[in-house]
């Protein structure tokens, strides 16, 4: 069994729980209603168990609190009053934090239920601590779905400039096509064609694409308007 992984197991006549959080790890054993540290020839008294649950869920807290800041500085950009350039590179490492740390409480959570249905003596002690885990542990699944709210509003918001951009371009190019079909049609070394009798035929040319202009612009506004 890894040292390292948080949870309540059941030895060889005693049972033991594994308390992991950060760079700490704490094991206490249970048998015939005494609590040891680490080893079952080291007694320890109820309230040093206590009072490591209770270091574990403020270690939590404050990383809790860590997130959240982190989280409100990013939620700016629904406002609008500040960019996140480097949140889609940011969002990888912090999903990955936040999903981690949102295992390890779910574990530490389910091994302080099972520690107060086994340890009777304790039961009553533990309860405040399961509710605190409890709540540490809701609030940290929030925040794994708050950190992918600001991811999706963050890649709507690309694929809106993206569409408006092929949009424009679109728009661009339905102006430019019948202009480039009259430029190239008057533009061909060829005999008969029309206006070339004509003393004023560029002027003519051009009134004719300043009307296919009009008409285009006319058209394209129209088409915008309906689509809305």
């Amino acid at each position: 069994m890894n040292a390292n992984l948080s949870g309540y197991f059941y030895g060889d006549g005693f049972d033991y729980i594994i308390l992991n959080f950060g760079a700490d790890s704490q094991k206490f054993l249970f048998k015939n209603g005494q609590i040891f540290k680490e080893e079952l020839n080291s007694a320890c008294d109820k309230n040093e168990f206590l009072e490591t649950i209770k270091k574990m869920l403020d270690h939590f807290l404050n990383k809790i609190l860590e997130h959240e800041s982190e989280l409100e500085s990013y939620e700016k950009i629904y406002t609008g009053s500040v960019k996140v350039a480097n949140f889609a590179k940011r969002h990888h490492i912090l999903r990955y934090e936040i999903r981690k740390f949102e295992s390890m409480i779910s574990r530490i959570y389910e091994a302080l239920q099972i520690c107060a249905a086994e340890q009777n003596e304790l039961k009553k002690e533990l309860k405040n601590s399961i509710h605190k885990c409890g709540v540490l542990k809701n609030m940290i699944s929030e925040y794994s779905a708050r950190v992918e709210d600001i991811y999706t509003f963050i890649q709507s918001d690309k694929n809106d400039k993206i569409n408006k951009n092929i949009y424009l371009l679109t728009l661009l190019s339905a102006l430019f096509l019948p202009l480039n079909f009259i430029t190239g049609f008057f533009g061909m070394n060829t005999q008969g064609l029309p206006f070339s009798g004509l003393k004023d035929a560029t002027s003519a040319v051009v009134l004719l694409m300043s009307i296919v202009i009009l008409f285009c612009i006319i058209f394209l506004f129209w088409y915008a308007n309906k689509k809305r």
